[in-house]
C-alpha cells in the first residue's frame, strides 16, 4: 500500500494513494555539484561532498485521502502479466527524495553524510517528521479496512541513520518504492559491515518527498505499507478447527527441533510478503521438513539426493502429486539461486514462486506438527461449502475502504 499526500505551493491537494499488492494475500532535493576540488585541479565527475541532513518533511497538514486503484493481484494472475499497472499520479519525472530511517547509536567522528553508491547517508539526533499510515482488515464477506494517515514525529530521545536517495518519481511508485527500499537497506548493510550495526538497529520510517519541478517545494509525500494482503473474512471456524487450536495445548515449544525451526522461518517469510528474501527463509523451512533430522546417518542413496527431491519427496508424503506443484519444486530452486548465487531482488519468477512456496511450508508444517485440518493453504480462499463457497470467492473481490481521521 502507498499512501501519499499532495499540496500545492500555497495549499494543499488531495491525498493520493494505492495499493502496492492486492494480493489475496499492492532534505531536500539537494543539488549536487557535479565537480569536486581534486588536487591539481577540478574533477568535472565526480560530486561534492553530500551535504548534512536535513528534514524537509512539510510542516502543512493533509486533507482528506483519494485512493488511486492499483490492478489486483487477481487481475494480474489471471492475465499471466508480471507486474499490476500502476496508477496515474500526474506528478512523473518530478524529482524525489526517498528516506528510509534508523534508530541507531551515535558515532563520534561520523562524517556530516557518506556517499555510498547512489545513496547518502547521514547520522542526525531525533526526531524527523514523516507520514505513517494504518491499515487494518476486520472480518467479513467483503473486506473492508480501516485506515488512517498520520503525521508524526519518530525517533524522539533517538540518534538516527537516515539513508537518502535522490529519484525521480516513475509511473508504477508503489513498485519504485519497493527497489528503492532494498537499495537503501544494501547501503546501509554496506555501512554496518563496515562499522557495526549499531549504525542501524531499528528500521523506523520510510518515506518519499516529492518536489516541484521548478523548485524545491514539497508538493506530495508518500509513505509505504508494503505487501499488503487481502486475507478471506469469510472463514468460518469449525468444531475441527477448535479440537485443532485445544491439542496444541502439548506442544513443547522448549524442544529444540525443526518442525518448531521451520515454524519460525516460516512466519517471518509470510511476514514479508512476496520479497527475494522471504523465498530464501521459505526455503531454510522447506530443509528443515523435508530432509532427516540433524545428525542422521544417510544411506549412500540418500546422500545422492538432491534438494528438489527431498522437498518432492516431502510433498508426496503428505499427500500431493510434486507435478501438481506449479511452478515445479526444480524451478523454486532455481528461483532461490537466482537470489542467493545471483543476488537478483526482482526475479521474473518471485511473484508466483513466493505463493507456491507458501503454500508447501504450510502444508509440511501441518504434517511435521500432526496438524490433521486448518484453514485452506491459499489464505484467499474461503473453507465454506458451495454454493457458500462461490458466494465468498465473488464478494472478497468486492472491497471497501473506510478512512477515519488521523493525526498531524
Amino acid at each position: 500500500m502507498l499512501v501519499g499526500h499532495r499540496r500545492h505551493v500555497t495549499r494543499l491537494g488531495p491525498l493520493v494513494s494505492s495499493a502496492l499488492l492486492a494480493r489475496p494475500w499492492a532534505t531536500p532535493r539537494t543539488r549536487w555539484s557535479c565537480a569536486t576540488v581534486c588536487v591539481g585541479g577540478i574533477h568535472p565527475k565526480l560530486p561534492l561532498p553530500p551535504l548534512p541532513f536535513e528534514d524537509r518533511f512539510p510542516a502543512e497538514s493533509p486533507s482528506s485521502p483519494v485512493e488511486l486503484a492499483i490492478g489486483s493481484t487477481t487481475d494480474v494472475e489471471g492475465a499471466r502479466t508480471d507486474r499490476p499497472h500502476a496508477p496515474t499520479t500526474g506528478i512523473e519525472r518530478h524529482p524525489a527524495l526517498y528516506r528510509l530511517g534508523f534508530k541507531a547509536v551515535e558515532v563520534p567522528g561520523f562524517p556530516d553524510a557518506v556517499r555510498i553508491g547512489a545513496a547518502t547517508v547521514a547520522q542526525t539526533p531525533g526526531p524527523v517528521r514523516t507520514q505513517r499510515t494504518h491499515i487494518a482488515q476486520r472480518p467479513g464477506w467483503r473486506p473492508r479496512f480501516i485506515k488512517a494517515m498520520d503525521h508524526v514525529e519518530v525517533g524522539h530521545r533517538d540518534w538516527l541513520t537516515i539513508c537518502q536517495l535522490e529519484v525521480r518519481v516513475p509511473a508504477d511508485v508503489p513498485r519504485a518504492m519497493t527497489h528503492w527500499h532494498s537499495q537503501a537497506l544494501a547501503a546501509v548493510a554496506v555501512l554496518a559491515a563496515l562499522l557495526d550495526e549499531r549504525v542501524a538497529q531499528d528500521e523506523l520510517f520510510e518515506d518519499l518527498l516529492v518536489f516541484d519541478a521548478a523548485s524545491d517545494d514539497v508538493i506530495a509525500v508518500f509513505d509505504h505499507v508494503a505487501r499488503l494482503r487481502t486475507f478471506q473474512g469469510a472463514n468460518a471456524m469449525l468444531r475441527a478447527h477448535h479440537e485443532a487450536l485445544a491439542a496444541l495445548s502439548t506442544l513443547d515449544l522448549a524442544e529444540e527441533r525443526a518442525p518448531l525451526s521451520a515454524s519460525r522461518w516460516y512466519l517471518r517469510a509470510a511476514q514479508l510478503g512476496p520479497v527475494a528474501d522471504a523465498v530464501v527463509f521459505f526455503w531454510i523451512a522447506l530443509e528443515a521438513l523435508s530432509k532427516p533430522p540433524f545428525g542422521t546417518r544417510l544411506t549412500a542413496k540418500e546422500q545422492r539426493r538432491t534438494d528438489v527431491k527431498w522437498v518432492e519427496d516431502a510433498i508426496e508424503d503428505a499427500g500431493l502429486d510434486p507435478a501438481d506443484v506449479n511452478p515445479s519444486v526444480g524451478r523454486l530452486a532455481g528461483l532461490r539461486a537466482e537470489i542467493v548465487h545471483g543476488g537478483v531482488e526482482q526475479p521474473a519468477l518471485l511473484y508466483d514462486g513466493y505463493y507456491a512456496l507458501e503454500q508447501i511450508v504450510r502444508l509440511l508444517l501441518r504434517r511435521q506438527l500432526g496438524l490433521q485440518v486448518g484453514w485452506p493453504l491459499a489464505p484467499d480462499e474461503s473453507n465454506l461449502r458451495d454454493p457458500w463457497k462461490l458466494v465468498a470467492r465473488r464478494l472478497h473481490k468486492r472491497r471497501t475502504t473506510e478512512w477515519i481521521e488521523g493525526t498531524t
